[in-house]
């Protein structure tokens, strides 16, 4: 049985691992001088924005907020990424932080997901279209290294 507290909570969540991917393209792009991988950072920060767009809609039926980024969670993310490219701002060590993150989005996706284990129709759906769009990064940034 579904419950809308543990589909709002999957939402959330969604909204934060998109939130936190888009910050991270943001923050990454303007280091990046190679026009196909450039591309490629705005194609996955659109596919990002998609969902994040898909999951706050439904929050938003539902007069529910939350799984915004805080100010201070967004200048740590801002601030470790600047740092872990200050002396190396290559494609490939780009592409590895972005795996990083994508690892990390993964695990916290997958964390919710079981601990909210009736969510189920639109919120699952869109957990798992995350998902597949993560491992996928993965797979595609792997090229990059």
């Amino acid at each position: 049985m579904t419950t809308k507290s543990d589909d709002m909570a999957l939402f959330r969540q969604i909204r934060k691992n998109t939130e936190l991917g888009m910050m991270a393209i943001e923050t990454l792009l303007p280091k990046v001088e190679d026009d196909p991988f450039s591309l490629y950072l705005n194609r996955k920060e659109l596919q990002y924005s998609q969902i994040r767009d898909r999951a706050r809609r439904e929050m938003l039926k539902e007069k529910e907020e939350g799984g915004r980024i805080s100010a201070a969670s967004e200048l740590t993310l801002r601030g470790s990424i600047h740092a872990r490219t200050l002396l190396d701002t290559s494609i490939s060590h780009i592409a590895e932080l972005m795996i990083r993150g994508s690892g990390r989005g993964i695990s916290e996706l997958w964390k919710a997901m079981n601990h909210h284990e009736n969510a189920a129709g639109e919120s699952r759906e869109l957990a798992e279209e995350l998902l597949i769009l993560e491992q996928k990064s993965i797979t595609e940034l792997k090229k990059f290294l």
